[in-house]
This record gives structure tokens, sequence and C-alpha cells, in this order.
């Protein structure tokens, strides 16, 4: 029952922001404080709101599909444990930490902890 909590929380918020993004970019760009433009923005944007909107799929699936489940909990514990690592570096090398990186980082970071907690533990009913 705790993952099925879990992934559909973890969906509402991937599937919601990932359309969000990948329809209408420029909000969700206004929402992060993202103002640099270029002519790849759009397409990039895009591309990696797809990716959010499949994760956020991934984990409807997952409560309805039971084996499923620790497969996107493995996916989560991956991008978003990058994630992270890239945000800690930026922190250090590009003194990027402000209120709303700190925001975006501690929604990773519990994000992540709760996923690879349920990747990693031995009761996993599959």
């Amino acid at each position: 029952m705790l993952d099925k909590v879990f992934l559909f929380l973890f969906g509402i918020e991937w599937f919601g922001f990932g359309v969000l993004g990948l329809f209408f970019p420029e909000i969700i760009s206004g929402f992060l404080g993202v103002s640099q433009y270029s002519e790849v923005y759009l397409n990039e944007t895009r591309a990696l709101y797809a990716f959010f909107t499949f994760i956020g799929l991934m984990s409807f699936i997952g409560i309805y599909r039971i084996t499923l489940r620790k497969k996107v909990f493995l996916t989560y514990s991956i991008f978003l444990g990058s994630f992270l690592l890239g945000r800690i570096l930026s922190f250090v090398l590009d003194d990027s930490l402000n209120s709303t990186t700190f925001y975006i980082f501690i929604n990773e970071l519990v994000v992540f902890v709760i996923c690879y907690w349920r990747y990693t533990k031995k009761d996993f009913i599959f």
C-alpha cells in the first residue's frame, strides 16, 4: 500500500510537470526562473519534460502492475541521483545555490531517498 501512495504522488508530480513542460516550456521556465533562450531551448526543454512525463506515467502504471514497481523506483533513483550530483557540483563550481535551486534540490533529494529506500527494501513484493 505504501508503494502505491508513493507512486501516485510521484506520478502526479512528474507527470504534471512533464506535461506542462512538454507543451508549455515557457511556463515551466518561468516557474524555475530559467531565462536564457537559444535556438535549441524549446527542443531541449521539450525533450527533458517528455522524459518526466514518461516517468510520471510509469509511476501510474506501477500502481497496478506490481512487476513494474521496482523498475520505477530504480529509474527514479538513477535519474534523481544524477540530478543531485549535478546540482551539488553546480553549487560548488557555479555558486548557483539560491532559494529556487535549494527547493528543487530538496524535492529531488526527498524523492531520491524514498525511491532508493523502496528499491532496496528486502520485503519488496513483485
